[in-house]
C-alpha cells in the first residue's frame, strides 16, 4: 500500500471511531442512568484528562516507542478498556474507566496527525486529499451509528466503537509505513518549554483552543439539541453528515486555494465564520438554521484545522511536531472544549440554545490574538532543531 493511501485509509478508519463516539457518547452515557448534566461532566473529565494524556504522555511515548508500535497498541488497549464499560454500573467505576480510555484512545488524534505531517514535509503525501478521507471516515461513522442506535437504541453505539477500533488495530500492520520503525523523538532532553518561548507558537495556540473549544456545545450537546427539537435519530445522523461534508470539499480544495493565504488570515476567517455560526442557532432554535449553519463546519472546524497544520508544516521543526501535535490535541482539542463543556451542560439546563451564545461569545477575544500572531510571526521564529534545554 502506497504512503498516500495507507495514511488516506488511517484517517478513514480512525474517524469512522471519532464519529461514533464524539456525537453519541453524550447519548450512550444516558443509557446508564446518568443525568444531561452528570453525562456532562463525564464527558469534560474525559477531555480534561485527554489533555493530560496527548500533552505529556504522547510526546513521552514517542521517545521511547516508534509510532508503528503506537499505531497498533494504541487502538488495541483501547478497546479492551471499553469492553470494561459493559459489565460496570454507577458513578465510580464509569469514571474510572472513563479516565483509562480518555488516557489511551485520544493519543492517536495527534499520532496520526504527527505522521502526516512528516509525510507532507517530505512531499510523500498531499496532506489534504488524505486529511479529507478521515472526514469521510467520520461522516461513515455518525451516518451508521444513527442508523444503529435508531434501531437497537442508544446503547449500541458502545459496541459500533469497539468494532471500530479493532479494525483500526488490525489495519494498522499494513497501513503505517515503515519508517515509522523509528522513534519521532530520538532525543530524550527536547523540551516543550522551547516551544513555548515563541510568541507566534503560544498566539497560535490560544487562537485553536478558542475556535476548536467553541465547538464544545455542538459536539457534546449537538445530538440531544436535535432530539430535543423532535428530530428522529437516523435523522439527525444525516443532518450531522452535512458539516462533515462541507469539511470533506474544504480539504479536497485546501492545498490549492490556501497556499498563498497567510496563517493570520486564516484564522480570522474562521473566527468571523464561528460567531456566525454559533450565533445563528442561537437566535433561530430551528432544525432548518442548524442544518444551514452545518456548511460552516468547513470553516469553523476546517479552516482552523489546516492552518494550524500548516504553521507547524512551515515554522515547527521535525523534532518537535510530536509536542506540536500533542500541544494541540491537549489543550485545543481536549481542555479548553472540557471545561466549556461542563459550562454547556449547566447552560444547557436553562436553555437548550444558551449553549451556543456562550460559544459565539467565546470566539470574540479570538480576532485580537489573530492581530497578535499576525505580528509575531513576522518577528520572531520558532525554536530551531537544537535539543538542547
Amino acid at each position: 500500500m502506497n504512503k498516500q493511501a495507507g495514511m488516506s485509509v488511517q484517517f478513514y478508519l480512525f474517524f469512522f471511531t471519532w464519529g461514533v463516539f464524539i456525537p453519541y457518547w453524550t447519548a450512550w452515557l444516558k443509557t446508564k442512568g446518568f443525568s444531561i448534566e452528570e453525562a456532562g461532566w463525564f464527558v469534560s473529565l474525559s477531555l480534561i484528562v485527554r489533555s493530560a494524556s496527548t500533552l505529556y504522555g504522547y510526546p513521552a511515548l514517542c521517545r521511547v516507542a516508534p509510532l508503528s508500535q503506537l499505531a497498533r497498541w494504541l487502538p488495541f488497549l483501547s478497546a479492551v478498556i471499553l469492553l470494561g464499560f459493559i459489565p460496570f454500573q454507577g458513578f465510580v467505576p464509569i469514571l474510572i474507566l472513563t479516565v483509562l480510555f480518555a488516557w489511551t484512545y485520544p493519543v492517536l488524534l495527534p499520532m496520526n496527525e504527527t505522521i502526516a505531517n512528516m509525510l507532507a514535509k517530505e512531499k510523500q503525501i498531499d496532506y489534504g486529499r488524505s486529511r479529507l478521507w478521515g472526514s469521510v471516515g467520520y461522516i461513515v461513522g455518525l451516518y451508521v451509528t444513527g442508523w444503529i442506535t435508531s434501531r437497537l437504541g442508544d446503547a449500541s453505539t458502545l459496541y459500533v466503537l469497539f468494532i471500530g477500533l479493532i479494525v483500526v488495530y488490525l489495519h494498522s500492520f499494513v497501513g503505517v509505513s515503515n519508517q515509522f520503525a523509528t522513534k519521532a523523538s530520538t532525543a530524550a532532553n527536547v523540551s516543550m518549554r522551547k516551544l513555548f518561548k515563541s510568541r507566534a507558537f503560544i498566539w497560535c495556540l490560544f487562537v485553536c483552543i478558542l475556535l476548536q473549544g467553541a465547538h464544545a456545545a455542538y459536539n457534546s450537546y449537538g445530538v440531544v439539541y436535535l432530539q430535543k427539537l423532535g428530530i428522529d435519530n437516523s435523522q439527525i445522523g444525516l443532518i450531522m453528515i452535512v458539516a462533515v461534508v462541507a469539511e470533506i470539499g474544504f480539504f479536497y480544495v485546501a492545498d490549492r486555494f490556501m497556499e498563498n493565504v497567510p496563517i493570520a488570515v486564516m484564522f480570522f476567517i474562521a473566527a468571523v465564520s464561528s460567531v456566525v455560526r454559533w450565533g445563528a442557532i442561537y437566535l433561530f432554535p430551528d432544525a432548518t438554521v442548524f442544518i444551514i449553519t452545518q456548511v460552516l463546519h468547513a470553516i469553523t472546524f476546517g479552516l482552523t484545522h489546516f492552518a494550524y497544520m500548516r504553521f507547524v508544516n512551515q515554522w515547527v521543526p521535525n523534532v518537535y511536531i510530536p509536542s506540536a501535535q500533542g500541544a494541540y490535541a491537549s489543550l485545543a482539542m481536549g481542555l479548553g472544549t472540557g471545561l466549556l463543556t461542563i459550562l454547556c451542560g449547566y447552560a444547557y439546563t436553562v436553555s437548550p440554545q444558551l449553549p451556543f451564545l456562550l460559544m459565539a461569545a467565546l470566539t470574540i477575544p479570538s480576532f485580537g490574538l489573530v492581530f497578535l500572531l499576525h505580528g509575531a510571526l513576522k518577528r520572531q521564529p520558532l525554536p530551531t532543531t537544537s535539543t538542547s534545554s
